[in-house]
């Protein structure tokens, strides 16, 4: 894949790809596409771009060891969170929701407003602010949990947690896992599969390059018939051009995960990143991205800075939290000088390599971060 098919690589040092992917030209190009389409053909353009739903659902999957016709899509992983909470009665003694303390904000917002219609949620925490032990998330499933969420890696530091330990706990007790991957979809090789894993969300404004709005969900496809959304619409219809009224009759397939008109556009734009990740493959992805986080850690410890992701590459996702008094300005300094990172509370600057990143990316971070920290102590 070569850099001038990302143009923001031409002019800035990229290393955010954990918060943002950089936009490659197809997904201009598949949005004058769509645009074209719309243009030429009017509503009749549905014919096409409803099909391309499950097309561009399946090449996430294939990237996660998806069989075909076990994904879909939608605008982002909450919505697609909620309506596997729809699912899900908490009327009985199977009524908890267990998660972690370091879950993304988003997620605890969704399942804690089911506490509205009965659910009972149970938090398992952190004594490090960075990691949750993996005994303490298995203690809080228990035969009275009807869904644990559980992130596969921690946004907040990075660290991955352990999924397949959690997976079998689960199934030993009867409850469901749905894990969210968006921290390692594309950069750190799993396969749903192989895990045997029951729902997994993601989206691909991160490390797939693909933009806002196409987030996805897989569902393992022995439980398809368990899950009947109350967070839906047309587009989730046995028969959606049949226009029928109430009751609702939803699809056999994953379309029954639609619910208003999707947002075609977003999911267009997103595919030419899925097939850029896919071109290369996320094994070799994650061997390029764990010799630069290595680097960058390395170079960190170096400088006595303090480094908050783990520093044993099987133990982490795809970026390095380095920390420091002045970390936040320090960021906003070096956005200035367009070496794009960020910067989460109780983590540091975020600093995340992907396939296009090379070795005087790094270099240039640190030449940067030592001219605007001499800057920011100078009287």
């Amino acid at each position: 894949m070569n850099r001038d098919e990302f143009p923001i690589l031409a002019d800035s040092t990229y290393l955010v790809s954990h918060s943002m992917g950089a936009a490659p030209l197809g997904a201009r190009d598949a949005l004058r596409s769509y645009w074209e389409e719309w243009a030429a053909d009017g509503p009749e353009a549905w014919e096409r771009w409803l099909p391309r739903i499950a097309e561009i659902a399946d090449g996430i999957g294939a990237l996660v060891g998806a069989p075909a016709g076990t994904c879909f899509l939608g605008p982002n992983v909450s919505v697609l969170q909620a309506a596997l909470a729809s699912c899900i009665s908490f009327r009985g003694g199977r009524n908890e929701v267990v998660y972690e303390s370091l879950q993304f904000p988003s997620l605890t917002y969704v399942w804690r407003e089911w506490e509205r219609f009965g659910a009972v949620v149970r938090i398992a925490e952190s004594d490090d602010g960075r990691t949750v032990p993996t005994e303490r998330i298995v203690e809080a499933i228990t035969e009275k949990t009807a869904i644990a969420v559980l992130s596969h890696a921690y946004y907040v530091s990075g660290a991955i947690a352990d999924v397949r330990t959690i997976q079998r706990h689960c199934r030993s007790v009867g409850a469901l896992l749905c894990v969210d991957a968006y921290q390692t979809t594309g950069v750190y090789p799993y396969d749903v599969t192989a895990w045997d894993l029951d729902l997994v969300t993601g989206g691909s404004h991160k490390w797939l390059c693909g933009g806002p709005g196409c987030a996805w969900l897989y569902v393992k496809p022995s439980l398809l018939e368990r899950f009947a959304p109350a967070v839906t619409g047309w587009m989730a219809h046995a028969r959606p051009f049949a226009f029928e009224a109430a009751p609702m009759k939803h699809a056999p397939s994953m379309y029954r995960f639609g619910n208003g008109t999707p947002s075609i556009p977003a999911y267009m734009a997103a595919q030419c990143g899925h097939r850029a990740i896919a071109s290369i493959g996320v094994a070799d992805i994650r061997e390029h991205n764990v010799r630069l986080t290595q680097r960058i850690a390395a170079m960190a410890l170096e400088r006595d800075l303090r480094v908050n992701s783990p520093l044993e590459p099987e133990r982490r996702t795809g970026w390095i939290g380095i920390d420091f008094d002045g970390a936040e300005a320090a960021c906003r300094r070096l956005i200035e000088r367009r070496v794009f990172v960020d910067y989460r509370p109780r983590c540091g600057i975020r600093v995340g390599p992907h396939f296009y990143t090379e070795d005087a990316d790094i270099d240039e971070f640190f030449k940067v971060l030592e001219s605007v920290s001499r800057a920011a102590v100078s009287p």
